[in-house]
């Protein structure tokens, strides 16, 4: 379990860098300009460590094609998650509602995948829209309709990250380095297609210590994504159940998530926020098949 806990590690590294950025941004283009850098580092990282293990960039129609749409939903993702921060979004709550990708993704499994969905998984999403609600405070409807820009844009990467794992299930045969070259020049190219539309006054609102600043956090959030894949092999490797692994990956991003943003950022900690994750990794176990056959057959074996 080490090795997924430093992928959760890895992954609030990432939320946080992102935040940092937030912070010496003023407008959309900073977020474009940040995804054009990050996936300036997935195509060199991809086509080097592809190449190293002697696997052939150009892959079949169908995985270049698929690896494509996957790049272009990350840039979707890439550019809302450094616009929440842009928008003063809190580190700990975007986290949570991100996490939420699992109600649209068992959507998509039973209408394009045919995966039957059973009472207790639909428990599961219920209780997980439930811990949303919660963690935003219980909000009326009239306060859900003036929910901040940044609330819609975590919202907004939970779908497309359900969207990218239906893309994942159709070209799960591809190598993952392939698939991040061909991910990266989309978001190389429409990242820097971003700037150039939105940069008019690019230069003009960012000071130049705060453009080198953004510059110098993108690249990390692109190497820290590297270190996010090699974890990820390694839990397996080592023997890491993965219903165990995604349970302890998502509770442990959760929690250091919201503990990062009130440490480094000062941002308000509440009882929501602790009940919420809470109720969430209930409904994480509710939903996952795996992960609730992991902990019935821990629970039977300690009877």
């Amino acid at each position: 379990m080490l090795f997924t806990v430093a992928e959760a590690l890895s992954k609030t590294l990432t939320k946080s860098l992102q935040k940092a950025a937030g912070v010496v941004s003023t407008t959309l283009a900073h977020a474009f300009f940040a995804t054009l850098l990050v996936g300036l580092v997935q195509v060199v990282v991809g086509y080097i460590m592809a190449r190293k293990q002697g696997h052939k960039i150009i892959d079949t129609p169908q995985n270049i094609l698929g690896a494509c749409l996957f790049g272009f939903f990350a840039l979707v993702i890439t550019v809302l998650g450094f616009g929440t921060f842009v928008y003063n979004g809190d580190i700990g709550v975007s986290v949570f509602l991100i996490t939420l990708s699992i109600v649209p993704g068992a959507i998509f499994d039973r209408i394009f995948f045919k995966h039957s969905i059973n009472i207790r998984q639909w428990t599961g999403v219920i209780l997980g829209i439930f811990a949303g609600y919660v963690i935003l405070g219980m909000p009326s409807l009239k306060e859900i309709a003036n929910f901040p820009v940044w609330v819609w844009m975590s919202l907004g990467i939970a779908l497309m990250l359900a969207v990218n794992q239906a893309i994942t299930q159709k070209i799960q045969k591809i190598d993952p380095f392939v698939k991040n070259f061909w991910g990266g020049i989309v978001q190389l190219i429409f990242g820097g297609i971003g700037v150039i539309i939105l940069g008019s006054d690019f230069f003009s609102g960012i000071s130049r210590g705060n453009l080198i600043a953004l510059s110098v956090i993108s690249t990390l959030v692109g190497i820290v994504a590297v270190f996010m894949w090699m974890f990820n092999l390694m839990a397996y490797q080592r023997g890491g159940a993965i219903a165990l692994k995604n349970l302890v990956m998502n509770g442990s991003y959760l929690v250091t998530a919201m503990v990062a943003g009130i440490i480094f950022f000062g941002e308000p900690s509440s009882a929501e926020k602790s009940m919420g994750a809470g109720l969430y990794i209930v409904a994480f176990a509710l939903f996952d098949p795996s992960t609730w056959r992991t902990l019935s057959s821990m629970r039977l074996h300690r009877a």
